[in-house]
């Protein structure tokens, strides 16, 4: 008999059509939720983003520390107010300008969470940062994040200078020698440096490890570099500051070699002066 075949094809096709319009549905249902989440996100405004930076969160008191707004993002068109509470009990800073070094003084010890706000219309977002002060400060020792040792040596012009009375200031401290090839080669961009941040309040000494003074005194003399702060004792390679700070007899350390000091007398940076040391660095510091 042919009827049972007969019926089973004429039946099949039902439940097939059956399922394929409930896909149709479901496929037309999730594009139809995709496209109102799309218009959604296109109505929302992002928020814009707060980002707070300091190349100091840690030193003795009194501790300055530049806080750098200029990484926080901020949507085109949007009107944004910033307030920054420094966590001391200070009156916080506020602006409108996120392109700039905010810089504040930690009068006393102790342990402070800064707090950077933005707001635009839309919304606030907030970020932490915690400082510590330490009312003696780091140890001493010539290695980053140490009070730099101190030192009264004699300067080529016939003075001497002591190292904590410039303290106030940024320290660029430089060993070299008119013997060393590499060293006159970084000549140029420590006078540079020197030139561009003196304002600021950058100090650069150099620390000659040459065997005589005269020599130190005619290479920076007919080179044109005025700007440095010369200093020369007997002692070469040995001499008293160079063994202080573990720089060539003084250590394993070897020459062009520079230490950057804050204003508070703590080493923040420890390298080659050209190949290490940037802008930046220097300018997070001032």
């Amino acid at each position: 008999m042919t009827t049972g075949p007969t019926s089973l094809r004429t039946s099949c096709p039902r439940p097939i059509l059956f399922i394929t319009m409930r896909r149709r549905s479901l496929l037309l249902g999730l594009l139809l939720a995709c496209i109102a989440l799309a218009l959604t996100g296109c109505f929302d405004r992002p928020h814009p983003t707060a980002v707070l930076s300091s190349a100091i969160i840690s030193g003795p008191a009194p501790l300055d520390v530049s806080f750098n707004l200029s990484y926080s993002e901020i949507p085109t068109g949007e009107l944004v107010q910033y307030t920054l509470e420094f966590g001391d009990g200070s009156d916080p800073g506020t602006g409108s300008d996120l392109d700039i070094a905010v810089h504040h003084t930690y009068e006393s010890g102790g342990t402070y969470v800064a707090e950077l706000l933005i707001q635009d219309t839309d919304g606030r977002i907030a970020i932490d940062q915690t400082i510590t002060v330490s009312q003696d400060g780091p140890p001493v020792g010539p290695e980053v994040g140490m009070t730099a040792p101190d030192f009264t040596a004699h300067t080529t012009d016939g003075g001497e200078v002591t190292l904590a009375e410039l303290r106030g200031n940024v320290i660029l401290l430089d060993f070299w020698g008119a013997w060393c090839t590499p060293c006159k080669k970084s000549m140029p961009r420590l006078d540079t440096f020197a030139q561009t941040y003196e304002a600021a309040g950058l100090v650069v000494v150099l620390i000659s490890t040459d065997p005589d003074e005269q020599t130190s005194i005619d290479y920076l003399a007919n080179r044109g570099y005025n700007d440095f702060i010369s200093v020369w004792e007997a002692g070469g390679r040995y001499t008293p500051v160079a063994q202080l700070y573990g720089v060539l007899s003084g250590g394993d350390v070897g020459i062009p070699h520079t230490f950057l000091i804050d204003r508070q007398g703590v080493i923040r940076f420890a390298g080659h002066p050209v190949e290490d040391l940037s802008e930046s660095a220097i300018e997070a510091l001032l």
